[in-house]
């Protein structure tokens, strides 16, 4: 401050407008200290200490302060425009031209009255108040609504942050079913109105880019939950298909086969709700279900079939194409087909649930082969 007094005192009003902005983001940077910084990094899901928020360059550290609540909107776009006045009026840097002492007493007022004053921000979320209600216990019917309306209250900056952090929350396996349950809860809402931040997708990749595993996973089961497959890369999208086809083929050829199998033919069927099956895993698919479907010689799994004739009718042509030439295949579906005539049976009752007019032409002459088989089941 003595410097700033000294230099507007004798007209050098490039440095002045430097002192005050280097006490503005001094003063920024302890507002998140004081925020907490054990709480900041949670949100962001980065570490984060002194050391670390010293190297943020002035961009960063005012969109953090936004996205924090520490700084209103107007203060954020006042600042940010000082800050580009900063850049290229001040003695920081080679200046573009001058300034005069109206822009200067501007120039001060607005870092004072934004970032230099304690005036609390009144809108916005409490941070703190919101992990601490997420971890304590399941929501009530008056906490959701309470924490809905807030978060549809504040800006898309925080929003956004807000939608980061509860899928970070959502993947720490540290935390209770009941947590989870409540980012869920609360994600709806904070993505309705701005759509998904891209540093969602950010976020798994780097959980998978560092080998983070069961947040990976966490984070492929939070991705499914709410229809988000498609933004994901194909490749993962074949990761968890597959995995699911595993686990459901599994249960299947297990022990205890018609109680473990509907769970897994419930989390099959949600996957594949969520996003197209890529082309490199719809045969693993198609066969998988068909198989389930045709039970074994003990019967079918009755609960798991909803899920399984539910997912065979959205077969789409091609995924029609693999069922019809899995009973001439060597596959443990075709098996099952060739040598047990209840199998047999069950897959001409699986073609009969398709109208001939969503048949494809060129599988029409094998669907009437097995209509004609179905009906004669159905006569004996």
């Amino acid at each position: 401050m003595i410097r700033l007094c000294v230099a507007v005192s004798v007209g050098l009003f490039d440095s002045a407008i430097n002192y005050i902005w280097n006490s503005t983001v001094v003063e920024l940077r302890q507002k998140v200290i004081r925020f907490g910084l054990p709480i900041v990094a949670q949100l962001t899901s980065k570490a984060i200490d002194e050391n670390k928020l010293i190297e943020l360059m002035d961009h960063e550290l005012l969109k953090l302060c936004l996205e924090l609540n520490l700084i209103s909107e107007e203060g954020y776009f006042k600042l940010d425009q000082c800050r580009a006045i900063r850049n290229s009026f001040s003695a920081a840097h080679p200046a573009v031209g001058a300034l005069d002492e109206d822009e200067v007493i501007n120039f001060i007022s607005r870092c004072a009255r934004s970032a230099l004053s304690d005036v609390n921000v009144p809108a916005g979320v409490n941070f703190n108040e919101l992990i601490v209600a997420i971890k304590n216990a399941q929501f009530s019917e008056d906490q959701k609504a309470y924490w809905s309306g807030a978060i549809k209250g504040t800006h898309n900056a925080q929003r956004e942050l807000i939608a980061t952090a509860l899928h970070g929350m959502y993947c720490d396996e540290t935390l209770g079913q009941a947590a989870r349950t409540n980012c869920s809860i609360l994600f709806l809402p904070t993505v309705e109105l701005g759509g998904m931040p891209a540093k969602i997708i950010d976020q798994h990749q780097s959980y998978v880019g560092k080998g983070e595993d069961s947040k990976a996973a966490a984070s492929r089961d939070f991705f499914t939950k709410f229809n988000m497959l498609g933004m994901l890369s194909e490749a993962e999208r074949h990761a968890i298909v597959s995995t699911a086809c595993d686990r459901m083929n599994a249960a299947h050829q297990g022990m205890n086969n018609f109680y473990n199998e509907p769970p897994f033919a419930a989390r099959l069927h949600e996957i594949v709700g969520a996003s197209v099956v890529p082309d490199t895993v719809r045969w693993k698919f198609v066969e998988t279900v068909i198989s389930c479907a045709l039970g074994n010689p003990f019967g079918v799994s009755w609960a798991a079939m909803p899920h399984y004739t539910s997912m065979i009718k959205d077969f789409s042509p091609k995924a029609l194409e693999i069922m019809f030439s899995i009973p001439g295949s060597k596959t443990l579906a075709g098996n099952k087909i060739a040598t047990d005539s209840d199998c047999r049976k069950r897959f001409a009752q699986l073609v009969g649930l398709f109208a001939s007019a969503s048949i494809p032409t060129s599988l029409q002459t094998p669907y009437v082969n097995w209509m004609t088989e179905l009906a004669k089941y159905q006569a004996t």
